[in-house]
């Protein structure tokens, strides 16, 4: 399974991760991993980097690594945090790319609220889908940007914002 959602503050994983009982393993931007100290934190947390300039074939094989391994696997398919709201020039094609290499399905998840002490945060949980239960044969990278664009409405869409 991975769970997939909008990112607006470095809390979201914290967030997620309490949000459920089992382990959720994260990418997480290579920069966080240069300080050993933060490093050691995260990998025993479970999460382990990403290059997020280009495809990033570690991130990508530790992704699957966890998946076949019947782990989850928790990514932010905008690859950064954004306060904006949906753009779907923000999807990124590798979460289609690992769900279907995986053979796993997806769970959107949408967070809001104010990120302060003792603010209200709402967690809205969609449904796991398969994203590739209508496709055949393989798959090219317009394809994945398409299925990425897809995502990302179904995390917006869960706030309710309408994104057609």
């Amino acid at each position: 399974l991975i769970i997939c959602g909008n990112h607006r503050s470095m809390i979201d994983p914290v967030i997620l991760a309490i949000s459920t009982k089992r382990q959720i393993h994260f990418m997480g931007k290579k920069e966080l991993f240069e300080n050993k100290f933060l490093s050691f934190i995260f990998r025993n947390l479970g999460a382990f980097p990403v290059d997020r300039k280009g495809v990033s074939l570690s991130a990508i094989k530790n992704s699957l690594n966890v998946l076949n391994n019947g782990g989850i696997l928790g990514i932010y398919p905008e690859g950064t945090r954004v306060r904006t709201g949906f753009d779907e020039k923000n999807a990124k094609s590798g979460i289609a790319l690992i769900a279907n290499k995986a053979k796993v399905k997806i769970m959107p998840v949408y967070m809001e609220g104010p990120y302060k002490f003792r603010g209200k945060l709402r967690l809205h949980i969609g449904k796991e889908k398969d994203y590739f239960e209508n496709y055949s044969g393989k798959l090219n990278s317009e394809k994945y940007t398409e299925i990425g664009i897809e995502i990302l409405k179904d995390i917006y869409n869960l706030k309710n914002e309408g994104i057609q």
